[in-house]
């Protein structure tokens, strides 16, 4: 039987700060190696590439060949090393530079293949992978230290992918610029430039990722610091709470009295309404008779006015009668001036009685006012205990909120901090590769199976078990459906493993390749296995 490829499963760094040493390590190679070519290669006297152009044609002329034959600097040096050169050629500065090019060439294409290698699996097998905000743990929450390091993990990734991307561009402008060897040396100055740009990027990606890390080592830190903040944040809220209800307590103590006072208010009012109403008929009742008595008395007057103007009469009467006439006239008199008498006490009550009309009106009045003012008072003490209220179920809300937050940052934070979320992290991805190439091998399966997918489905294993009955019911539910559909035979093996998938909870490749080898489809299986770099799972 032919082996199957077998791959070696990678396995996430032990700990975070494992995998910072070992991007560390890469990034610390990467400026080493650079920093090494540099200081033979560019850090040095200019080179004069038009005087190297000139002594290679001189060369060329000594070993009676055209500097077209050299495609690369690979053949002109292997040439250098077998043919002879005089003496005067090799003491001039132009024949060392000309060499000088060449082992540059051929130590920047040694390194830069490796170097741009170790930047890459750094950046997006390290970085990429295990620096994370994890701010879908966040949800819907805004939180600040969360947002930010999302947003310089998102900076950090772009410039990384811009930079390699850029530093890919050099190397293939490299690639086409170093053949013919004869422009590779003439026009020495633009290959010399792009090797430099291309140092100086890896550079600054080296540095770029160093930075990363040292955010990254920082980040359960400032995690920290908001988990503090939002504690004596809470501490002050919670202090605030206290100092609110304190006050309502001492409004609501002062809206007792108040009611009280109202109270008292309300009885004395209602008691000076009443001694207003009783001044009031007892005024009424004496203008009534001030009223009468000044009747009584113009009535009086005219009385006595008739007896003056009889006893003023000439006609002549009896002295009997005129005499009688006079004692009438003193009588009416008499009365006259206790009717005035009367009138003058019944002004005097009517003075007392106006004065202490006033005096229960204005009370009544004064007692209303306050009671009133009082109400008023109570009202906007209640709506000042309202507003407290409001304000307190506003502050609780923001200590919930707050609760929230913390509760997800010490979440965050135990994240970053654990070993185990990095191989949680590992299985997750795993796992979602392990899902695409299943769903792709159903689709690649589906093609060659043809007609035999029902008795593929019946050799497929179920978690949890489905029993015999059940898989000739679904079987017969696909054809029912394929019918209908007018479906082709490799559309109905795609939905017949679509729906295995679907049923069992833990199906895997791995299955599906034992279920074609049961089924004696033993190339198809072996396909799948090379096709997928999958263990040979035959037994």
């Amino acid at each position: 039987m032919q082996s199957s490829k077998r791959v070696r499963k990678s396995r996430p760094p032990a700990s975070r700060e494992a995998a910072y040493r070992i991007i560390i390590r890469y990034v610390n190679e990467v400026c080493i190696q650079i920093r090494k070519f540099a200081k033979h290669y560019l850090n040095r006297d200019a080179i004069d590439y038009s005087a190297c152009a000139k002594c290679l044609k001189d060369l060329c002329e000594v070993w009676e060949t055209e500097p077209s034959k050299f495609p690369t600097w690979k053949e002109f040096f292997e040439k250098h090393k077998i043919k002879a050169t005089e003496d005067g050629l090799r003491k001039k500065d132009s024949y060392k530079d000309l060499l000088n090019i060449c082992e540059r060439a051929r130590e920047y294409e040694l390194m830069i293949p490796g170097v741009r290698e170790m930047i890459v699996e750094c950046a997006r097998g390290h970085l990429y992978k295990y620096c994370q905000s994890f701010i879908e743990e966040a949800e819907e929450l805004e939180i600040q230290p969360v947002l930010e390091y999302e947003e310089a993990i998102n900076a950090y990734r772009t410039e990384m992918d811009a930079k390699i991307n850029k530093i890919n561009k050099s190397i293939l402008e490299y690639g086409e610029i170093k053949k013919p060897f004869e422009t590779f040396i003439s026009e020495g100055n633009v290959h010399a430039k792009l090797m430099e740009e291309t140092c100086v990027l890896l550079i600054e990606v080296s540095h770029t990722a160093k930075k990363w890390i040292a955010e990254d080592s920082a980040y359960p830190d400032k995690l920290l610091q908001d988990i503090f903040f939002n504690n004596s944040y809470k501490e002050k809220l919670e202090d605030d709470i206290e100092k609110l209800r304190q006050k309502i307590r001492s409004t609501d103590g002062s809206i007792e009295r108040k009611r009280k006072t109202h109270a008292t208010l309300a009885r004395e009012h209602s008691n000076h309404k009443r001694q207003k109403h009783r001044a009031k008929q007892s005024l009424e009742v004496v203008i009534l008779k001030i009223q009468k008595l000044e009747r009584d008395i113009e009535a009086k007057n005219k009385e006595i006015q008739q007896l003056k103007d009889e006893i003023a009469d000439k006609t002549p009467v009896s002295p009997r009668y005129r005499s009688d006439l006079r004692l009438n006239l003193e009588r009416e008199y008499g009365c006259l001036d206790k009717l005035e008498e009367n009138k003058q006490v019944m002004e005097r009550q009517k003075i007392r009685l106006d004065r202490e009309f006033k005096s229960v009106n204005d009370s009544t009045y004064e007692y209303k006012v306050e009671a009133v003012t009082n109400r008023h008072e109570q009202h906007e003490m209640r709506q000042k205990m309202l507003g407290m209220e409001i304000e307190i179920k506003s502050i609780y809300d923001r200590i919930s909120s707050i609760d929230q937050k913390s509760a997800v940052l010490k979440k965050i934070r135990l994240l970053n901090l654990s070993p185990d979320t990095l191989r949680m992290m590992h299985k997750r991805r795993i796992k979602i590769q392990e899902n695409g190439q299943l769903e792709e091998a159903c689709k690649f399966v589906s093609n060659y199976i043809g007609k035999d997918w029902k008795k593929l489905y019946e050799r497929l294993p179920f978690i949890p078990p489905r029993d015999p009955d059940r898989k000739m019911k679904d079987l017969e539910v696909i054809d029912r459906i394929s019918a209908h559909r007018d479906r082709t035979p490799e559309e109905s093996a795609l939905f017949s493993l679509e729906k295995w998938r679907s049923f069992n909870r833990q199906c895997e490749l791995g299955q599906l390749i034992r279920g074609l080898r049961k089924l004696n489809k033993v190339d198809l299986a072996e396909k799948i296995e090379s096709r997928y770099s999958v263990e040979d799972v035959y037994g």
